[in-house]
């Protein structure tokens, strides 16, 4: 949510009591297409109503000075946006990166002063840093420009911060979903020209997160082992770059064909890419149609492909605290909602879409398990990174 008065009072004690303006950017849902951006494929994400506020004030010195509660405060110069030793995979990478791009693609860049403020819960997977990529993205286009950068560029310098300065190679995804908002239908078939086609949520479900306060930490390999499997089966089996370059049919026609350069849990991933992408446009067609029975579907069905053919559902031997323990426990008392893992997967959250009427004991009997503080109502916001007027 917005909070506009506690990012001004961390400013105040921060940096003095100056005039400042207040800036939004909110996280992001996966809400289908599990690992499939990578390969060229379709996803759903959405904007939620979780994020990141900040109290901002333009300078002259050129410094970018920020401070955010529970973090280090950091300052550096306009003539310092070279990374140091130390600084990959911090905030201070993220603003570099940021300022970098866009002064390569010759925006005006400046100093400024910002206080922040988030709810965004850690290892959620809502995406905090592509909301602080969108916040800053917002306000050196709202200071130093014209205030109209769209969505999609926004998003690409985000994902170019995030690759080159902070250290982390992730897809686009993430940066449309902060960018957009609402919810968005992403084809990534054209890596140079992904479309993106926002769409209304106007479905009848209460969108509810569980977080299930499991850590991220040492994940890296079994998440890097996905799109190594997908390219693997795109390359040896099909002879093409990614699976998205070759169709359902094709892939039938050719992975019962005996090949030791790939492994059977590399088949079973590809498998999966080609059931979600349909499950994606299956999905996009119940949003446009208001069909809350087949979107449901859709979601369980994600569910299940990612528990047996992609298998990141839970990291092996550690199934307390994962998103497919989350998943069990919901689909017990969610009535004829759905439930998904959210985000990349192994560990994190679920995503769960529930009827209204079964909403109110749904958070009660979830919180017996997680604690209130760890499922969260959301709602599924408009329109990107704003300034708050």
């Amino acid at each position: 949510m917005i909070l506009a008065e506690q990012a001004k009072q961390l400013y105040s004690e921060s940096f003095g009591k100056e005039k400042t303006r207040v800036f939004f950017s909110h996280g992001r849902l996966e809400i289908i297409g599990n690992h499939t951006d990578h390969q060229g494929g379709l996803c759903l994400v959405a904007g939620c109503d979780l994020g990141i506020t900040a109290a901002v004030r333009p300078n002259k010195d050129g410094a970018i000075r920020m401070v955010s509660e529970g973090y280090a405060p950091f300052q550096f110069y306009l003539d310092e946006l070279a990374l140091r030793k130390g600084e990959k995979g911090t905030t201070i990478a993220l603003a570099k990166g940021v300022l970098s791009r866009m002064k390569e693609l010759g925006f005006k860049i400046g100093g400024f002063s910002a206080a922040l403020k988030g709810d965004l819960p850690a290892g959620s997977g809502l995406s905090s840093s592509a909301a602080v990529e969108a916040l800053l993205v917002k306000i050196i286009d709202a200071l130093y420009n014209n205030d109209d950068i769209d969505p999609l560029l926004s998003a690409k310098i985000g994902q170019y911060a995030e690759n080159v300065f902070f250290g982390k190679p992730c897809g686009l995804l993430d940066q449309i979903g902060c960018c957009y908002g609402n919810m968005a239908y992403v084809d990534f078939g054209d890596p140079d020209n992904v479309l993106v086609e926002p769409i209304p949520y106007n479905l009848p479900l209460k969108v509810i997160l569980i977080h299930t306060g499991g850590s991220h930490a040492g994940l890296d390999d079994l998440y890097a082992s996905i799109p190594s499997d997908m390219f693997s089966v795109a390359h040896n089996v099909l002879g093409v770059e990614r699976l998205a370059d070759a169709t359902m049919m094709e892939f039938m026609q050719r992975v019962c064909v005996p090949n030791p350069s790939v492994s059977e849990r590399a088949k079973l991933r590809a498998q999966h890419f080609y059931d979600e992408c349909a499950r994606v446009r299956s999905a996009r067609k119940a949003l446009i149609e208001k069909d809350p029975g087949t979107f449901i579907q859709d979601i369980r069905l994600s569910q299940e492909s990612s528990h047996a053919l992609l298998a990141n559902t839970f990291v092996p031997g550690r199934y307390e605290q994962s998103p497919q323990q989350a998943v069990d426990i919901a689909n017990k008392i969610i009535g004829h909602g759905g439930a998904r893992i959210m985000g990349g997967g192994f560990a994190g959250s679920a995503i769960c879409f529930v009827y209204p009427d079964d909403a109110k004991e749904f958070v009660q009997n979830m919180s017996r398990y997680y604690g209130a503080s760890n499922v969260i109502p959301m709602t599924i916001v408009k329109g990107g990174p704003v300034e708050v007027k």
